[in-house]
């Protein structure tokens, strides 16, 4: 399955019914909105179309689901952003959501994905601290003989 968001084509086509339910037209099933979410996580696109009116209801089914989410104390909102959200003008709001959380959500996820990278990279090379100082530090292992690290277990047993 691609992940363009482009073309209609890649997407999961998922039918809503008057009474709610949603039905998933690739595995000919019911979902829940977990089911979306577990969907869309996977990095799948969805397109929910009124299975009376063929109308895109894909962004209040998303919506939906985020409620889902925070009826399961998944807490995504913080509250005060939501008071803050209801109290702004309905254009700042939409330019606001439009123009900048889109983008920063989106520089955030790079940079998080960059600092694990880099973050992995240290454990590694502090797992192998030892070796390289060894290779770093002249007389590093006149240092362990001194302090008897460089002793192997069986000249422990001799003496």
């Amino acid at each position: 399955m691609a992940k363009n968001s482009s073309e209609s084509e890649d997407r999961v086509i998922i039918k809503r019914y008057g009474n709610r339910r949603l039905y998933n037209t690739e595995t000919k099933s019911y979902v829940t909105y977990q089911d979306l979410l577990q969907i869309i996580r996977k990095g799948v696109d969805i397109q929910v179309v009124d299975s009376a009116t063929k109308a895109d209801v894909t962004k209040a089914v998303l919506i939906q689901a985020i409620l889902e989410e925070e009826k399961n104390d998944k807490n995504l909102l913080p509250l005060p952003f939501l008071f803050q959200l209801i109290r702004s003008q309905e254009g700042a709001a939409q330019d606001f959501f439009r123009n900048y959380l889109s983008s920063s959500f989106e520089a955030y996820l790079k940079t998080k994905e960059e600092f694990d990278k880099r973050f992995r990279g240290l454990l590694e090379m502090t797992a192998n601290a030892p070796q390289m100082w060894e290779k770093f530090i002249p007389g590093a292992d006149a240092m362990k003989e001194f302090w008897g690290l460089n002793k192997k277990p069986d000249e422990d047993k001799n003496k």
